[in-house]
């Protein structure tokens, strides 16, 4: 690292990482570097920051010049939103950010890259999503961004799955407003007819059993994707790749969110990669 990064001078910008815990955040790992190598004078550095002092650190943060920005992680992407002095379209129906820049005039600037960064790191097979019947499993922080992204996506259908009621609804409900028609509703275990199946949960990471759709009909037509399967290939994944099928992982989610993090973290449009 000390040998891609130059020394933090005067002139350095700050893009902070909130975190509760923050030991085990990877963004300034991986982003730190990709200032570096565009020559920014940008450095991303974790804080730990719990729910009680969130405000307070933020109102610090916010007064400082040399602040570029705050990367949010668990717990606190919900309680920056209601912080933010603007926010993206996707911030704003999700009701979370990841990603914060802080303008000349100290105002803040919440953006969420879930989703973007989802459909981003599905390279080629992005294409496969318009008009494409999607069955989503999750409806938390994650999946219902990745929810709002697929509905700019033109797919065709998407079958919710979640344990909670209330999260379900809210993301069959946030996707029928922003395609303004009835193309989300609450699904089945039933694979059938789908050409897209998400896991936007940690069950991926369990066995294959406690995963809540029948894996009897994946077949080769189809693109699968885990966004638990970072360190690993998870049972879901490693299945559809025996039957054939399309796959995409937590890793190309996280470097795609990253490259845009990167870009928002340096100033520029939401939605722009660095």
């Amino acid at each position: 690292m000390s040998d891609s990064i130059p020394n933090l001078g005067g002139a350095s910008r700050i893009y902070a990482v909130f975190g509760d815990p923050v030991a085990q955040v990877q963004t300034p790992t991986l982003i730190n570097p990709m200032f570096a190598a565009k020559g920014i004078d940008l450095y991303a550095v974790p804080f730990h920051v719990t729910g009680e002092t969130l405000e307070a650190a933020w109102r610090v943060f916010a007064a400082m010049d040399n602040v570029a920005g705050i990367g949010v992680t668990v717990p606190h992407k919900i309680a920056a939103a209601r912080l933010c002095d603007e926010l993206t379209p996707a911030a704003a129906a999700v009701g979370a950010v990841n990603s914060i820049q802080r303008r000349g005039d100290g105002s803040m600037h919440g953006a969420l890259f879930d989703g973007l960064g989802f459909v981003r790191g599905l390279a080629v097979n992005r294409g496969r999503l318009a008009g494409a019947s999607v069955m989503l499993v999750g409806a938390g922080g994650a999946g219902r961004a990745i929810a709002h992204t697929l509905a700019g996506e033109q797919i065709g259908r998407l079958a919710v799955i979640d344990v909670d009621d209330d999260a379900l609804e809210f993301t069959v409900d946030m996707v029928n407003r922003v395609m303004g028609a009835p193309v989300a509703q609450r699904g089945s275990c039933d694979l059938a007819g789908i050409d897209v199946l998400i896991n936007a949960t940690p069950v991926g990471l369990k066995s294959a059993e406690a995963f809540p759709v029948d894996l009897n009909d994946l077949g080769p037509e189809m693109l699968v994707a885990d966004i638990a399967a970072l360190a690993r290939d998870t049972e879901l994944l490693t299945l559809a790749r025996q039957r054939g099928a399309a796959t995409s992982d937590g890793r190309d989610m996280l470097e795609a969110q990253i490259a845009l993090i990167a870009g928002f973290a340096a100033g520029l449009e939401a939605g722009t990669p660095l």
